[in-house]
């Protein structure tokens, strides 16, 4: 370890050790145990075989959408480097911008369109620090309303709740009143 990475240890020790209340080897253990717990843990949502398994199911949905040609092949580049990323998740992936051009054949700025093209496509989160979190549209939906179905209390304000929802239900009805209009003369051309 540099010079520089010492001290920088030494004096995240005496911060920890200066805010929990322990000894200066106390708080150095607690951080090098957190420190042995998040490389297990990296090591095991990392393994090869769950890093193919990630792979393979996002190459499934992700080849089969209807997406540009460069926009697949990014992504294709892409989920080589599953588990790269900074975090324990497994679909985070570390590259530049300038290091995917090159290993694609394409032009950076042609890249970095298909990028910010699969993000508004909900294939990937946006690149910030030459990090990102590939994902597949929709897969969290469940999820998410899992959450909301189980929530005890959603409403909290009925009096500004009712009349918002009773105006989103007039709209809706409004556009879909709306679209039948003029599907219906579309059919009479």
């Amino acid at each position: 370890m540099t010079k520089n990475g010492s001290n920088a240890r030494k004096a995240r020790i005496r911060n920890s050790a200066a805010r929990s209340g322990k000894t200066y080897r106390q708080a150095a253990r607690d951080i090098d145990d957190r420190a042995e717990i998040k490389a297990a843990l990296r090591a095991m949502a990392h393994s090869p075989e769950a890093l193919a398994e990630e792979r393979e199911c996002y190459l499934s949905e992700m080849l089969t959408a209807d997406l540009p040609d460069t926009v697949k092949v990014c992504l294709y580049a892409l989920t080589d480097r599953l588990g790269t990323g900074t975090y324990t998740d497994p679909r985070g992936v570390r590259c530049t911008k300038s290091e995917l051009a090159a290993e694609v054949g394409l032009d950076v700025e042609a890249t970095c369109l298909s990028l910010y093209l699969a993000q508004a496509h909900g294939w990937v989160t946006e690149f910030h620090d030459d990090e990102a979190r590939l994902t597949i549209p929709g897969e969290d939906i469940d999820m998410y309303q899992g959450f909301l179905d189980r929530q005890k209390r959603v409403v909290t304000a009925p009096e500004v709740y009712g009349p918002l929802q009773e105006k989103v239900t007039a709209q809706a009805a409004a556009e879909l009143a709306e679209r039948e209009a003029w599907k219906r003369t579309l059919r009479g051309l």
